[in-house]
């Protein structure tokens, strides 16, 4: 194939002097609330609040069941009940933790026949739809914190743990 430079600086210079395009609702379509909060019917792990969490004014969480994700850049938690968000919680903090690889895991010699039990335990564990590599373990719990008078809630992924604190 070949290239024509002609063309290529045709569409430099149209592209230099023409308007830029107009965002209909002024966002950029990665900051839109669509694409940056939304929420799949992926399996989100389920917090379970006992007691009702809200201001002085009245406005906050009421007792129930919520989902809770992360948003994609994970700066808030954001808390659906029922596909519909109810909250978006700062995060103030992020910890990142190595996933162990199994390929840098040193060889352990042990005999056929122990080594075939396990790869016939493995492909049963598939066979039910099991697989370990695929399973993310997610987790959610909520704490009261006395000093700062508010809630810390700890979202848990496989190597991810985010903290997020309500103040009331």
């Amino acid at each position: 194939m070949i290239i024509d430079n002609s063309f290529i600086a045709y569409e430099y210079y149209k592209n230099q002097y023409t308007p830029k395009e107009i965002y209909p609702s002024g966002q950029r379509d990665e900051n839109k609330l669509i694409d940056k909060y939304n929420f799949s019917n992926k399996d989100y792990p389920l917090l379970i609040i006992k007691d009702d969490i809200v201001n002085k004014s009245g406005l906050g969480l009421k007792r129930g069941f919520y989902n809770v994700c992360p948003d994609k850049y994970f700066d808030f938690l954001l808390i659906y009940q029922k596909g519909d968000l109810r909250a978006k919680i700062p995060v103030i903090s992020v910890k990142f933790y190595e996933s162990e690889n199994t390929k840098q895991q040193k060889p352990q010699k042990i005999s056929y026949s122990k080594y075939k039990k396990q790869q016939d335990k493995e492909y049963r564990k598939y066979l039910k739809g099991e697989n370990p590599d695929l399973i993310d373990y997610k987790t959610v719990e909520i704490r009261p914190v006395k000093e700062q008078n508010g809630y810390l809630i700890i979202y848990n992924s496989n190597n991810i743990e985010l903290l997020g604190l309500i103040k009331l």
